[in-house]
């Protein structure tokens, strides 16, 4: 594309931006990154983009693509991923805030009180890898302009295996998001994938707002509202890996 001018870089095809996504190693998603599907199931990953008229610019080295929004099956704001392995069933809890080691387990608290719980029961690590000795895991093989922006940021991440009354383990996962907007009117998924990065399916989650005392939230610097993110998620030996997502489009 070089000595193109701009709105020759503007108008580049649907077909070249799919050549250069064939080009790019596959990585795991960071927090507040933009995932474009496109309906074959070819997907980019961008820190913003925009849409004007019928299609959504996004920036590459060098310039700008553009992809028409009749071609795109959804966008997707990632807001973190974690892998799977129910080999380890220790609980993982992730603090991101500049939290000392007092506000840390203060913090880490207050969102182990506020999870639903009302068909759930604790469940050691032994009893957790009890239920889950009996699983085998597949072996991997190798006009306007709308500015779709990260409006929340990931502040923890917190990863429980429970007991479901009467059927048997699941696995709690809770992620603790800033914002300034109400994030309990946005719409967020569990994303579960195989060992070979395709998408089983979709989970649901719930989202409330974390209520933190005034003298904890100085501490620990939060000036914005804190929302909590839930979703309860059956052992499955083919899935590796899974992102929390919201959509945008």
């Amino acid at each position: 594309m070089k000595g193109l001018g701009r709105k020759a870089r503007l108008g580049v095809s649907a077909a070249c931006v799919i050549l250069m996504l064939g080009l790019l190693a596959t990585g795991y998603a960071q927090a507040a990154t933009f995932r474009i599907t496109l309906r074959d199931g070819n997907r980019v990953e961008v820190p913003y983009c925009w849409e004007k008229g019928t299609t959504v610019f996004f920036e590459i080295p060098g310039g700008v693509a553009g992809i028409p929004k009749a071609q795109i099956a959804r966008i997707e704001e990632v807001v973190a991923t974690r892998e799977v392995s129910m080999d380890e069933t220790q609980a993982k809890a992730d603090v991101y805030l500049n939290a000392g080691p007092k506000e840390e387990e203060a913090l880490i608290r207050l969102v182990r009180e506020a999870m639903p719980q009302a068909d759930l029961e604790d469940l050691s690590p032994e009893e957790a890898a009890g239920l889950l000795g009996g699983m085998e895991r597949p072996k991997a093989r190798p006009g306007s302009v709308r500015l779709y922006r990260t409006t929340m940021h990931p502040q923890g991440d917190f990863a429980e295996w429970m007991r479901l009354k009467g059927d048997g383990a699941v696995l709690v996962v809770q992620y603790l998001l800033s914002g300034a907007a109400d994030l309990k009117n946005r719409r967020f998924h569990v994303l579960l994938y195989d060992g070979n990065d395709r998408l089983l399916r979709k989970q649901p989650c719930q989202v409330q707002e974390l209520e933190i005392p005034k003298k904890l939230a100085a501490k620990l610097g939060v000036q914005n509202k804190l929302f909590m993110v839930v979703a309860t998620l059956r052992p499955d030996p083919k899935v590796r890996r899974y992102e929390l997502a919201s959509s945008s489009l």
